[in-house]
């Protein structure tokens, strides 16, 4: 598997979740966005499957996080995640990668067997495997080879992401995963990973946790303005 790579895009501990700033302010929201990033590193390390993990920012703070756990960091050149899939689909190509998954920082219920599903969909070489979001986005690519289609990623990037991928004549797949699809972008989604992690067994159901008493005057301060 060492061929095999893992590429976890991150705008940045403060620049990240802006659509949580309401709810999250300032440190807390730095803390979350961090614990969001273990959750999703940890489970790609545990599950063994990758040779070399890229955690790729244009936030050197992102890179001084991660370097500790033995990933690679990468210093993202241009604006936008597109862009960086674009540069670490390069960087795979010249390493001569068999295959890239990308996936995104803001899934933290995903478990190392999740990506072990997904990696044994298809036996093609050439193929695309597709983990969507709930809400309509890609939240887990793997492509093989690596930039086999042009990343798409904004609004309904699954489907996009699938066309292509039909268009190019190369085997699709799709990955129907509760845990998987479920990312973290509004306030809802907070108390939507309260209710599915109560125990605080992922570092981000734990800040949640200690945060829970400051969520519920959010939301009555939210009210109160209307």
């Amino acid at each position: 598997m060492s061929d095999n790579w893992a590429v976890i895009p991150v705008r940045g501990l403060t620049e990240s979740k802006t659509r949580l700033s309401g709810s999250l302010q300032g440190d807390k929201r730095r803390i979350f966005v961090g614990a969001l990033l273990d959750d999703v590193l940890s489970s790609v390390i545990q599950s063994r499957l990758y040779g070399k993990i890229i955690v790729i920012s244009a936030d050197n703070n992102v890179g001084n996080r991660v370097r500790p756990q033995g990933v690679s960091f990468v210093k993202q050149t241009n604006v936008g995640l597109n862009r960086a899939i674009d540069q670490t689909n390069r960087l795979a190509v010249e390493g001569r990668a068999r295959s890239v998954t990308t996936i995104l920082a803001d899934i933290p219920l995903i478990e190392p067997r999740d990506f072990k599903e997904l990696s044994n969909l298809g036996s093609a070489i050439q193929r695309v495997v597709i983990a969507p979001s709930l809400k309509g986005g890609t939240n887990v690519m793997l492509t093989s080879p690596p930039g086999a289609i042009s990343p798409s990623y904004g609004r309904w990037s699954y489907s996009k992401h699938l066309r292509q991928a039909q268009v190019s004549g190369l085997n699709a797949y799709s990955m129907s995963n509760p845990r998987v699809s479920f990312d973290i972008d509004t306030r809802s989604d907070l108390l939507e990973l309260r209710l599915r992690d109560p125990q605080g067994k992922t570092a981000s159901g734990r800040v949640i946790g200690e945060l829970g008493p400051y969520l519920m005057e959010s939301r009555v301060s939210l009210s109160s303005v209307h």
